[in-house]
């Protein structure tokens, strides 16, 4: 396991109740670009430098779901991290955070807002260095809007602007501080960051650029518009190549394409020697950067002896989806003698199409013969190349700890 010696604890709060989204569900765990909001902000902790420990608040009913999430999304954050309950206010979470930091190490501490999924591991960087320098720091951005006050009647006044701020987080301080800022605090509803705990203390507060994608999710809308932010400049496409290669052996069918072939051979494998959906799986886990079918499906494991291939396949479309990309075509080539794909390249791309949850058209399978050269001519094996375009998605969970 990596090890990441550094200063920096991050407190991510997602204990809230999120009642102004109007919804059921909390918005940590509302779909974004086909994952939970929650996941993208653990994503970005993971990058964040010098990082020495990790504190998750959470609700406590949604503790062993944000554990598993961890392990899923961040593996390298487990032994770093510590998830635990959040408390009625905000301050209650961050001291429950501060409390799950461990002693030492953790000497400058983030406290961030799991519902800004955008903010950049660039500006934790900021955030943290102006902590170290000056004691306490946050990132602002001017506010560039008319702004106008109504009262109880309905009136309205335009308020001047001038020196005006949106305030944004992770909020960075040095430790010492943040604690005597949390204990001199009664917890009131009406602190809405650790910035104001400091400054009724009277410690100043450095400010650092914040960032215009660094959108905190509040009401429905916000979810879609962060979701646009976040594609700007993003990978909306992903290609993998797989390749596979089995020895072919006397006595029929041969597994191929989740299909049962009529003919002489089969292929030999400790799975079901099924060398086109292997070979599909492998460039599934390649678009995504997961890895590859070995890792995922050893050939030393008892469960996966004379397993369906089919099931290799479901679990790297599903692991893509944790990652937001999902199949948008696939284009295969199968290397064989016999027995002769043509009778059956129509249920071969019905079979793929439904496992990749693709229209037919976007499915192509290839055949070649090995024109007597090498193993595949001697009919001595069957060989399968596959190539698969993933494309981004938003909109659809993929949440591996939901129930």
């Amino acid at each position: 396991m990596e090890t990441r010696p550094g200063d920096v604890g991050v407190i991510v709060v997602a204990a809230g109740r999120s009642t102004r989204m109007g919804g059921a569900t909390p918005k940590v765990w509302l779909p974004f670009r086909g994952e939970p909001l929650l996941a993208r902000t653990l994503r970005t902790v993971d990058r964040v430098a010098r990082l020495a420990a990790l504190a998750l608040v959470v609700r406590d009913e949604e503790r062993e779901r944000a554990v598993a999430l961890l392990a899923a999304v961040a593996p390298r954050l487990v032994p770093l991290a510590r998830v635990v309950a959040g408390g009625a206010e905000r301050t209650d979470s961050v001291r429950a955070g501060l409390a799950a930091l461990p002693a030492g190490g953790a000497e400058i501490v983030l406290v961030h807002d799991a519902a800004r999924p955008n903010a950049s591991a660039a500006l934790f960087a900021r955030v943290a260095a102006a902590a170290r320098e000056h004691g306490a720091a946050i990132p602002a951005l001017p506010v560039v809007d008319t702004l106008r006050r109504r009262d109880a009647s309905g009136r309205g006044a335009t308020v001047d602007r001038d020196g005006l701020h949106a305030v944004q987080t992770p909020q960075g301080f040095r430790r010492a501080l943040l604690e005597r800022a949390c204990a001199a605090s009664r917890g009131s509803a009406a602190i809405t960051d650790e910035a104001m705990l400091v400054e009724a203390l009277g410690e100043p507060v450095a400010w650092v650029e914040g960032e215009a994608a660094n959108l905190k999710i509040t009401r429905g809308g916000d979810l879609e518009l962060a979701a646009r932010l976040a594609g700007e400049g993003a990978m909306t496409q992903r290609i993998g190549l797989g390749h596979d290669l089995h020895r072919l052996e006397a006595g029929g069918p041969l597994r191929l394409g989740g299909l049962d072939l009529a003919g002489d051979v089969h292929a030999a494998g400790h799975s079901d020697g099924d060398a086109l959906l292997h070979a599909v799986t492998d460039a599934l886990l390649g678009a995504c950067a997961l890895g590859d079918i070995g890792g995922h499906f050893p050939d030393r494991a008892a469960e996966n002896r004379g397993r369906d291939s089919a099931d290799f396949v479901r679990h790297a479309v599903a692991l893509a989806r944790t990652r937001g990309f999902a199949p948008r075509q696939l284009d295969a080539t199968v290397h064989l003698e016999r027995p002769k794909l043509a009778p059956h390249r129509d249920a071969l791309v019905a079979r793929l199409a439904e496992l990749l949850a693709l229209p037919r058209d976007a499915v192509s399978i290839k055949a070649k013969t090995g024109e007597g050269l090498g193993d595949v001519g001697a009919g001595r094996a069957v060989a399968c190349d596959a190539l698969v375009v993933m494309e981004a998605v938003t909109g659809a969970s993929a949440d591996p700890s939901a129930p």
